[in-house]
């Protein structure tokens, strides 16, 4: 996990990996899987296979897009920062987050995913453990450090209770 020395004043700076948005992580991985297709000529499914990669695409990405709009709505609800790098004013653990701390991030990688097959990069599969890492090792240590600082108790129960990613 990266450094959060506390500069002058007790604010911890996020690390730039955290301030720096995760979707822009993700974003930055399907383009590189697409220019790896495009330049590399790699293979695609025909036929059937590739209306059932589209159709599969298409649930991913809805199921992504869903999951994130619940998301929103619960910190727009309870009036409290969806950033990494700021200081969330309340804990939530309604809706979604009764099943995984992140499902955010959950719907960022079945989003990818679900784009990688509609747009016809299914190769850009092979990128998805790059953005995937920077949230592990990175995102979402400095984010749980900051709410176990603000919430305490409160906060470990709820990991107690459920997992990270499910």
């Amino acid at each position: 996990m990266a450094s959060e020395r506390a500069p002058a004043g007790g604010r911890v700076r996020a690390p730039w990996l955290a301030r720096t948005t995760s979707p822009l992580h993700f974003v930055i991985a399907l383009a590189g899987g697409a220019l790896l297709q495009r330049m590399l000529g790699l293979p695609l499914p025909e036929g059937r296979w590739l209306t059932a990669l589209h159709l599969l695409g298409t649930l991913l990405a809805n199921a992504g897009l869903l999951l994130a709009l619940a998301c929103f709505a619960l910190f727009l609800r309870r009036r409290t920062t969806i950033l990494p790098a700021e200081l969330p004013s309340r804990l939530i653990v309604a809706g979604p987050y009764r099943f995984t701390r992140n499902p955010l991030y959950l719907s960022l990688a079945l989003s990818y995913a679900g784009l990688a097959c509609i747009l016809d990069v299914p190769w850009a599969l092979l990128l998805l453990p790059a953005p995937l890492l920077i949230l592990q090792r990175v995102v979402i240590p400095f984010e749980e450090s900051r709410l176990r600082a603000q919430f305490g108790t409160a906060y470990a129960d709820y990991c107690a209770s459920v997992g990270r990613w499910w």
